[in-house]
């Protein structure tokens, strides 16, 4: 049995002195944390809640994180195809450059050195009264007889005096005939084989065989245009995730993943665009106008898929700001149940040195009264 020696107010006193002391050190941690909850054992409805949207709060802002390493992929992808819009209207100006240009008069060359040879029919598959016709565009078909002992430029004379039509040995000393009126140039074997045997295989020769030096000199920077467009279409990668290479990125806007939006990546390449490289050297119109069509597809290709880009860029930037804002209001609901307000604490603390001051000159007023009655009875 506890044996106590003082009166009943003094113990009220010692009672109340100690309740004001553990509220005083209370107090004096919220003011110190700025936390009212630090433990659940202060309030552990509010502890627990607390942490759970703390926790979300959390998740959410590892995948804002997630997200916005996804939003700068396609903001690479945008820069990207604006980039690759300026090389393909590159390429355009090419092109149209090139249509400008007179296409090649129609030519037929040979692989055999034929200047080489003091008689024609030396040449092996070239006998003596060989015949092949030549025929330029509507013109008439002139026959060509090849005889014994004709030289190189016997054959050239006879060739040159067609109408419209050109002919000349290359350096090489391969036979070489134009048609000078740029429509199509016919070779027709008559008897035997005597085009064969020259090097040069019968049948119609249009501008594509023609070669025109500044429409070969448009062909070659066109295809370097290509090839930078391979280039940068490989370059626009962020984080090892290319959209213009076709890769196809999900961005998850929620801890779980079951809140998502599909990122439908393009081959952006010059052949995942259409393009290829300049055909014949442009040597006709055709094949520049089938360049003209393929980029025109290309830009085409490149403005929906930038257009789709761009929609999808708002979407994951709505629901980019919506997950930062929810982020923000658990994090406020989880302060809310655990923060403390200062000015109140301060204002508590304040009261609570105020009481302890009353309650210790009250506790010393009472021992100074009890100590007076023991002195009357002593």
């Amino acid at each position: 049995m506890e044996i106590s020696f003082l009166s009943s107010d003094a113990r009220k006193g010692v009672q109340t002195l100690r309740k004001i002391d553990t509220l005083f050190g209370k107090t004096s941690q919220r003011l110190a944390t700025g936390l009212k909850v630090n433990s659940a054992r202060d309030n552990p409805t509010a502890f627990f809640t607390a942490k759970a949207l703390s926790d979300r709060a959390g998740d959410l802002n590892r995948v804002l994180d997630a997200v916005g390493t996804k939003l700068a992929t396609v903001r690479a992808a945008e820069v990207g195809v604006r980039a690759l819009e300026k090389l393909v209207q590159v390429a355009q100006g090419i092109v149209r450059s090139a249509a400008a240009l007179p296409a090649p008069d129609p030519t037929a060359t040979g692989n055999v050195n034929v200047a080489a040879q003091a008689d024609v029919t030396a040449l092996a598959g070239v006998s003596d009264g060989d015949r092949f016709s030549v025929q330029a565009g509507s013109g008439a078909a002139v026959t060509i007889t090849v005889n014994a002992g004709d030289t190189p430029d016997q054959l050239l004379a006879q060739l040159n005096a067609i109408e419209n039509v050109e002919a000349s040995f290359t350096g090489g000393g391969e036979l070489q005939i134009t048609s000078a009126n740029g429509e199509d140039l016919t070779l027709t074997e008559v008897t035997g084989a005597p085009l064969s045997g020259l090097g040069i295989t019968a049948g119609a020769f249009d501008s594509s065989t023609g070669v025109s030096p500044a429409r070969a000199a448009r062909a070659a920077e066109f295809d370097a245009v290509l090839a930078q467009i391979d280039q940068l279409a490989a370059d626009a990668s962020f984080l090892g995730t290319n959209l213009l290479k076709g890769d196809s990125p999900v961005i998850s806007f929620n801890e779980s993943g079951s809140s998502s939006l599909t990122l439908s990546g393009l081959n952006a390449s010059a052949s995942g665009l259409g393009l290829a490289r300049a055909a014949n050297s442009f040597g006709s119109n055709a094949d520049v106008s089938a360049a003209g069509a393929d980029l025109k597809g290309a830009l085409g290709s490149l403005r929906g898929f930038s257009s789709g880009l761009s929609s999808k860029l708002a979407v994951a930037e709505t629901r980019e700001g919506f997950t930062r804002e929810l982020t923000d209001v658990l994090r406020t609901g989880a302060a809310n149940l655990t923060l403390a307000d200062p000015n109140e604490e301060g204002a508590n603390l304040l009261a609570l040195q105020t009481r302890s001051s009353l309650a210790s000159v009250s506790f010393s007023l009472t021992q100074r009264s009890e100590s007076s009655i023991l002195r009357l009875f002593s």
